[in-house]
């Protein structure tokens, strides 16, 4: 399942190989490519391996193609329009009145516009002019009124250019035409995956199976789609779920045993964080609860979200924890004093109703199964600790809080807080310098302008890690004595190069969101921007002594989990997963038996020695 056979992404075997590359093919054993894009970990059981991808996106026209041809039909109807109009004024009284009011609309929305705008900058000077302008254009009433009547005015002038001319005619049936098609594609959004089950030792597709949803969500979201939710196998039976509302239960070649269907809590599948999780007989999914249930008067209008135990054989729901969790969330499974628990969290942006912030050390056994052993509240004023792998063994827990940030660390046997780290001051700081090409290491700095990923943490070796959104810095924390390291990460990397050309540092390389078949199935521009941008990165995986992290444009990072000290010693390669400005994951690496498994938006890959 998610993070190995025990959850909690730590893994041991024989040493995979430590530099890998699909764009110079080094140590690639297999890539199989998909027909669309997922966000699925990779499950490896036996020789299985299973995954799953959104349902196809397929348009009856190459959306490329149909660009480019109305690129063409505006630039033939611009000079058209040019030649016509001006014989059109000279003998068309009315039309050249229509034509001057068109004009004067046009002089009034630019001046309304550059008047918004320089208010806006007079306010924040930073902000972007462009972004401004489109933004004053689509909410100021008055512009949008006028804009209304310049549509009305555009269609009486084409009226007459109609009549006047056959070229233009035609010109602009051709541009309705392709306009038309345009609005015919496809949405973006969709809410059916197709679970898939692959040969692990050649990439070859055993089956598939399709699973549908309910809810739409968009197409390979930053934050997540409806593919998110990683497979559960035993080797008998695997386990896929949709986030967009069903699950169900197939034997390994591929023979359905049971499926159900829920309605998820939110308007679209935006749970990147939670990941399915198998403990005995009960698989744990995140739900709502079911309307007979009598929590549901302390929901208000917002429904909330808890773990719920499924029955594997049957798909039934044995319970539903006592504690809610947030979406954002991924519990993290473990033991203490000897039996199962889970810990699970609440809190988060864009006013998730789960109550109160924290965290719950729920029971995943006996007749008290769902029930917490212990809550903590933080009381945060910006609650969004819960956005993370919820890490945690039988000696401590952690909480990421943010704003000025710290790491709070707590009993896990009791919930009391330890520790509470400030991770901005007294720090060490191991950059890339520019000038000198090489790293420099600071020591009692002050730490500014830093957004953390909270939630692509992992902890190894007695150390908490995470990376810094948007510096390709990855940073970690003593959980004891709170001593904290950042230490920055190439921002690309070209194997062919040689000596410091190898690595980039610190600067964005866009990055395309094409599937294998060559469409641009993502519409949120965010996705396009390289390294550690806004979005779920995939959770990071410890092998023995080696952490990985992955990166939106599929550089795989590997660190030494037992460095002794945390600067360019401590980065052991850097990885790809394929062309630069052409590969997009938000995936987690998977192992077994000594090879690695990854996906990208075009494909799954083995990783493997080759000698």
């Amino acid at each position: 399942m998610a993070g190995g056979p025990e959850g909690r992404w730590l893994v041991s075997g024989p040493q995979p190989p430590l530099n890998f590359s699909i764009r110079t093919n080094q140590n690639i054993l297999w890539k199989t490519t998909l027909p669309e894009g997922g966000q699925s970990g990779i499950t490896v059981c036996d020789d299985m391996v299973f995954l799953s991808i959104m349902k196809p996106w397929t348009p009856q026209h190459d959306p490329d193609k149909l660009k480019a041809q109305q690129d063409e039909i505006l630039k033939r109807k611009a000079v058209i329009l040019d030649v016509i109009d001006k014989e059109i004024l000279n003998f068309n009284s009315d039309y050249a009145a229509l034509h001057s009011t068109y004009k004067s609309h046009d002089t009034q929305i630019n001046d309304l516009i550059t008047k918004r705008v320089e208010m806006l900058l007079n306010e924040d000077p930073k902000q972007n002019v462009d972004k401004l302008r489109e933004r004053v254009r689509r909410f100021h009433p008055k512009v949008k009124e006028l804009e209304a009547e310049q549509r009305k005015l555009t269609n009486q002038m084409d009226r007459v250019r109609i009549a006047y001319s056959g070229d233009y005619a035609a010109t602009h049936k051709a541009k309705a035409d392709i306009e038309l098609k345009i609005r015919n594609l496809p949405s973006l959004k969709g809410a059916d995956i197709v679970g898939y089950c692959l040969d692990a030792n050649t990439g070859e597709t055993l089956w598939s199976v399709p699973l549908k949803g309910s809810v739409e969500g968009p197409y390979n979201y930053g934050f997540s789609d409806s593919s998110s939710p990683t497979p559960i196998s035993d080797g008998q039976h695997v386990w896929f779920v949709n986030a967009s509302g069903s699950m169900g239960c197939w034997t390994v070649d591929g023979q359905m045993v049971w499926f159900r269907e829920w309605r998820p809590s939110a308007k679209a599948p935006f749970n990147k964080q939670f990941e399915p999780i198998l403990t005995g007989d009960w698989i744990l999914n995140v739900e709502p609860l079911p309307n007979d249930d009598p929590r549901k008067k302390k929901e208000g209008e917002r429904k909330w979200n808890y773990l719920r135990a499924i029955n594997k054989k049957t798909g039934k729901t044995e319970w539903i924890a006592e504690d809610a969790i947030t979406h954002y969330n991924t519990p993290v499974v473990g033991n203490l004093n000897g039996q199962p628990y889970v810990l699970q969290g609440r809190g988060g942006p864009h006013q998730v109703p789960e109550r109160p912030n924290g965290l719950s050390l729920t029971r995943l056994f006996g007749k008290d199964a769902g029930k917490a052993l212990w809550h903590w509240d933080p009381q945060e004023e910006i609650p969004f600790g819960a956005l993370a792998n919820q890490h945690w063994d039988d000696q401590f827990a952690y909480w990421l809080k943010t704003g000025h940030l710290k790491l709070a660390v707590l009993d896990s046997k009791t919930g009391k807080q330890l520790h509470e780290h400030d991770l901005l001051s007294h720090a060490t700081t191991t950059l890339w310098n520019k000038e000198k090409e090489n790293y420099e290491t600071l020591h009692e700095q002050t730490i500014r302008g830093i957004v953390d990923l909270r939630h692509t943490n992992i902890v190894a070796e007695g150390y908490f890690y995470f990376l810094i959104r948007d510096k390709w810095q990855v940073a970690r924390v003593n959980v004891v004595t709170g001593r904290t390291e950042y230490l920055e990460l190439p921002s690309q990397i070209h194997p062919s190069a040689e000596g410091v050309n190898v690595w980039t540092f610190n600067e964005v390389q866009p990055n395309d969101t094409r599937n294998s078949r060559g469409f641009d199935v993502a519409q949120d521009p965010r996705i396009k921007l390289g390294g550690f941008t806004k979005s779920f990165l995939g959770a990071p995986t410890v092998v023995n002594d080696r952490i990985y992290f992955t990166s939106m444009t599929g550089l795989v990072y590997v660190l030494d989990a037992t460095a002794p000290t945390f600067n360019r010693s401590a980065i052991l390669a850097v990885n790809d997963l394929g062309p630069i400005g052409k590969t997009w994951t938000v995936n987690s690496i998977s192992y077994a038996n000594g090879r690695l498994f990854h996906r990208t938006m075009k494909e799954v890959v083995c990783i493997g020695e080759i000698k």
